[in-house]
């Protein structure tokens, strides 16, 4: 397990295709399904690229069959979390007026949000594994958010953020990505021939954003900043990306001799209702002000010298015991897609088109749970 893991880490960085899927064949449909979601004026979809992501759709449901050949299957990528917890996403008051879009409209607008965070890798391992550090995700959920949506799922009127730990993806776009993906269908996901040389300039980008994962350690989910790393409309006529920043400066180490959920007791240490304090956390807004600042590219930063980021919203993580049996089942059950969301915060470039490929087709094969309204009345 230990060496899969480790040859399938470059893999693991790149985003949560599929959100709690349950058993089923091989969805028929899955080809049909995966069209390409309408463009905007800022994107440019390569030729083929539609065929591409119905390939990865049919090739990604053989692979949580391999891994899953009975019962319940977990999500493709990030399947371990480390916490589902309870938050308020407010945001800022004196939020400047050309970032009142969507979410963000009214200023001082409080939010009830559920977070998950998570390992990126596909297999239920060890936070630290001899492969060294992995890719880290924090998906937010806001509830009850108002205005047309992008999905069209009756009754859903959720936002999600979906973030990682570095301001990159692993993959730049939907032509590698299905190289890999063939790969670990091919080789049970060990995808160390991706790698052989001579690497093309698009796999080098891979190879520089993987040695980077490997080099950022993590003492505790909460005291990390995460990034949107791919683009996303911010209105009509505007580019974004996201990213959050806690306010704490603190920095645990990582144990010397780590457990193998190191990262959950961590952050229940952290929120603990007796000894714990909140985690407070500033989400910001990257404005793409630069044409030459890449959409299509999704391993490419956006320096924030050239897009500066402005703080919109704050998001408060109160002291709560989220490690509990009826919690812990809540967040199995929760999907998480960036496609859950505001037409004005629509994503974009090649990655986000295949998330929502993948998540359509998905809907056609597994039992998809219905997006939350609140949160449940628990006996404490």
């Amino acid at each position: 397990m230990i060496k899969r893991r480790a040859a399938s880490v470059g893999a693991a960085t790149l985003l949560a295709i599929f959100a709690t899927p349950h058993q089923a064949a091989r969805a028929e449909e899955a080809g049909a399904a995966a069209t390409s979601s309408p463009l905007t004026k800022f994107e440019k979809a390569p030729q083929g690229e539609a065929e591409q992501i119905a390939q990865i759709i049919d090739l990604t449901t053989q692979l949580l069959q391999m891994r899953y050949p009975e019962g319940m299957a977990r999500r493709g990528v990030h399947p371990k979390d480390h916490g589902c917890v309870k938050a308020t996403f407010t945001v800022n008051p004196d939020i400047p007026e050309n970032y009142k879009v969507g979410v963000f409209a009214t200023p001082g607008r409080k939010y009830s949000a559920w977070i998950r965070f998570s390992n990126a890798t596909p297999f239920l391992a060890p936070d630290l594994g001899k492969g060294g550090p992995d890719s880290r995700g924090m998906a937010i959920k806001l509830i009850g958010v108002e205005g047309d949506t992008l999905l069209n799922e009756p009754g859903a009127k959720t936002q999600d953020f979906l973030l990682i730990n570095l301001p990159a993806f692993a993959f730049p776009n939907v032509s590698e990505y299905l190289q890999v993906t063939k790969i670990q269908l091919a080789k049970h996901d060990d995808i160390t021939s991706f790698f052989a040389p001579p690497l093309s300039p698009e796999k080098l980008k891979t190879a520089a954003v993987v040695k980077k994962i490997k080099q950022t350690s993590l003492g505790d989910p909460l005291e990390s900043p995460y990034f949107s790393a791919a683009p996303f409309l911010y209105g009509a006529d505007k580019v974004a990306k996201f990213s959050v920043t806690p306010r704490s400066a603190e920095k645990t180490p990582v144990p010397e001799n780590p457990s193998t959920n190191y990262l959950r007791e961590a952050m229940k240490k952290s929120l603990d209702p007796a000894i714990g304090k909140p985690a407070i956390f500033d989400f910001r807004v990257q404005l793409r002000n630069d044409d030459s600042l890449p959409i299509e590219d999704a391993t490419a930063e956006w320096p924030e010298t050239t897009a500066p980021p402005q703080n919109v919203a704050t998001i408060e993580i109160d002291q709560q015991n989220f490690d509990n049996p009826l919690q812990v089942t809540e967040c199995e059950h929760m999907a998480f897609t960036p496609w859950h969301g505001l037409t004005a915060h629509q994503p974009i470039g090649g990655i986000n088109r295949l998330r929502r490929g993948v998540y359509i087709a998905s809907s056609k094969f597994r039992s998809q749970p219905k997006e939350p309204t609140g949160f449940p009345k628990w006996p404490w």
